[in-house]
C-alpha cells in the first residue's frame, strides 16, 4: 500500500509530521474534494470555534491499484492535556458529519486508539470493462448510482475507477438493510448481477 498524501486544507502542503497531536482516521473511500467538504473545512470550523486546536495536514492512503481505504487528519491541539470529555466532543461532532464505524482518533504521544463512527458502508464492484461497451443509457455508472442512492437513502456517494474494475460506495444506517434494499435492483440487470458487494464499515 502506499499513502499517498493529497487534497490537503487550503491545498497547504503536509506539515512536519511532529507537528500534531492527535490523527483522525476516517474510515471513508472518499475522494479529495469531498473530504474537504465533509470533514476538512467542517472541522476546521468547529475546532477554531471552541479553541481546541488546527489542522496542520493529512492525508489519503490507497492500495496499489489506486483505490482509497481511508483518509486522515493531523491535529495539533493548543491544550497539552487531552482529556476524554475533548475527545468525546470530537468525535459526536465528526459523527455527525458521517464518519463511518472503523474511524479512530490516534494520540501521537502514547499510541492510544480511540474507536468512533455511526454509519455503516456498502460497496459494489462492478466489470468496468463489460459496462462501458454497454448500452450507456441503461447501464451507464451515473444511473446506476442514482438509482442505488434512492434505494438506500443515502446522498454521500463515492466512487473508484480501475483498469477493469468499478467501486460504488454508499454509507447508511446499515449495511444489511442497504444489501436488501437494493436486491431486487441487482436482479432487474443481468450486467449487475455479478456484482461483488462487500461491507466497508
Amino acid at each position: 500500500m502506499l499513502l499517498q498524501l493529497i487534497s490537503k486544507l487550503f491545498e497547504t502542503e503536509e506539515s512536519d509530521y511532529n507537528d500534531y497531536t492527535i490523527v483522525i482516521q476516517i474510515n471513508d473511500k472518499v475522494l479529495p474534494e469531498d473530504k474537504r467538504n465533509q470533514y476538512v473545512l467542517p472541522l476546521h470550523d468547529f475546532l477554531t470555534e471552541n479553541n481546541y486546536g488546527e489542522i496542520c495536514g493529512g492525508g489519503i492512503l490507497k492500495e496499489e491499484p489506486g483505490e482509497i481505504i481511508f483518509c486522515d487528519i493531523h491535529i495539533k491541539l493548543y491544550n497539552d492535556e487531552i482529556t476524554e470529555s475533548l475527545l468525546n466532543h470530537i468525535k459526536n461532532y465528526l459523527e455527525d458529519c458521517g464518519a463511518p464505524k472503523g474511524s479512530k482518533i490516534i494520540i501521537e504521544k502514547t499510541h492510544q486508539e480511540i474507536p468512533f463512527g455511526i454509519n455503516e458502508g456498502i460497496a459494489l464492484y462492478l466489470d468496468g470493462e463489460n459496462t462501458a461497451k454497454k448500452d450507456q443509457d441503461t447501464y451507464n455508472i451515473e444511473f446506476v448510482q442514482s438509482e442505488i442512492s434512492k434505494l438506500t437513502n443515502t446522498s454521500q456517494e463515492r466512487y473508484w475507477k480501475g483498469n477493469t474494475t468499478t467501486g460504488l460506495y454508499f454509507y447508511g444506517q446499515s449495511f444489511e438493510k442497504m444489501k436488501d434494499n437494493i436486491s431486487d435492483f441487482m436482479q432487474t440487470y443481468p450486467l449487475y448481477k455479478s456484482a461483488r458487494i462487500a461491507q466497508i464499515a
